[in-house]
Parts: C-alpha cells; structure tokens; sequence
C-alpha cells in the first residue's frame, strides 16, 4: 500500500511532486521484493537535467518522513483501497485470472480459499498500521544508496 500510495500512478506523492510539480525526475517507481528470508523495498528515481542525486534523495525522504509520522489523509487512504479493490476485480474478470489466483493461493499459502477474502484483509489494514510500517521498514539507517550512472567522458 505504500509503494501505490508513493508511486502508483500520476496523481501519487513521488511522481506528483518529483516529476510533475519540481519537474527533478523523469520516473519515479517505488516496490516490494519479497524473499523467503529477507526482502528489500526499492525506490527508483530517474533524475532530470542536472538535478543532483542528493536532492532526489532528500525530497523522497521528506515524502516518507511525513508517511512515519502522521497519518496519511482518509481521501488518500480510500483512493488506496479502491485501487486494491479495482485491481483485485481486474484480475479475477476472467477464467484464466481466476485460474491463476487460484494457483497463487495454493502454491504460496496453501489456501484456495483466499480469493474470497483477500480484498477483506486489504480492507482492513488501518492507517495507522501503514504508518507503523513504514516507521519500522523505511528506516534510513538500514538503507543502502546506488547510483548507477552513465560513463564519464573522457
């Protein structure tokens, strides 16, 4: 919920300020890769012209420092839920998207029965759990920095 909330679409926090308003990035992408035993949660920025790394790094912090710290609006925390809502409706229109939840469930969790009820456990996530993740997981101090950048001219 909060990679949408950050960077899913062109109303989200990242691409609304970064690409569109302070017109610093090209893209702005932010994930979850979940593994078995440990994970990362990725945020990617493409810099525009001659904006510095440092200060894409500040402003998506800004963005996440307010999500740690104070609840995110209940406009923004209904536009989540019908997003999950719709995607999850999307995704279940058809035999074959059926087929592959089905799969999914069985193979991850064991239970089939999770296509009846798996937009009710997103409906119940809270905001102040979304804050409470975010504090916990999108800590600064267990970060790690790339910046993948092209050849120097020589």
């Amino acid at each position: 919920m909060i990679s949408t909330y950050l960077s899913d679409g062109k109303s989200s926090k990242l691409y609304r300020k970064l690409v569109d308003e302070q017109k610093m990035s090209l893209q702005v992408t932010a994930f979850n890769i979940s593994l078995e035993d440990y994970g990362m949660y990725v945020i990617l920025t493409l810099p525009q012209g001659e904006t510095s790394l440092a200060i894409l790094r500040d402003e998506i912090d800004e963005e996440i420092e307010k999500i740690q710290t104070s609840l995110i609006s209940q406009k923004d925390y209904e536009k989540l839920l019908n997003k999950f809502e719709s995607r999850f409706v999307s995704s279940n229109a058809s035999v074959e998207g059926i087929a592959n939840s089905l799969a999914e469930y069985y193979t991850f969790y064991g239970d089939t029965n999770l296509i009846n009820s798996e937009i009710d456990i997103y409906r119940s996530i809270t905001r102040e759990e979304i804050r409470d993740v975010a504090n916990k997981y999108l800590n600064a101090k267990q970060r790690l920095t790339l910046n993948y950048l092209p050849e120097s001219k020589k």
